[in-house]
């Protein structure tokens, strides 16, 4: 049933999922992080769900490209710089519109995700 998905069951399963009120607007440019407050464990546990309810192949999905890790703060982030290790608080944001992209597509293609992004 791969890519048989409508942004209906996208946007059903996003306000299941994150706790997002059907009176609250999301779009294909709501960001997970940011406007649905899924961060850590949350994101992880999110993504998951996401892959495994609509059988998305994971293909390139890295967690730390686009989350930090729970614990992933500002002593962490002194340490890796004492250690001489490289290391941001930046990380990509996904998007709704990159999320159906992936439901449509059955695929995580971080590149072609990305690009997807910046057209919505």
């Amino acid at each position: 049933m791969r890519g048989n998905y409508t942004w209906e069951d996208l946007e059903s399963f996003v306000r299941r999922e994150a706790c997002i009120s059907s009176k609250k607007t999301i779009s294909a440019k709501s960001t997970v992080e940011d406007d649905l407050g899924q961060q850590g464990e949350e994101a992880d546990e999110f993504m998951q769900h996401f892959f495994e309810l609509f059988g998305i192949d994971r293909g390139d999905y890295d967690f730390r490209r686009y989350f930090l890790m729970e614990g992933e703060g500002i002593l962490y982030h002194l340490t890796m710089k004492l250690l001489r290790r490289p290391h941001t608080f930046k990380r990509e944001a996904i998007t709704l519109g990159m999320l159906h992209s992936a439901l449509i597509n059955g695929k995580w293609d971080a590149e072609a995700l990305a690009r997807s992004a910046t057209t919505q």
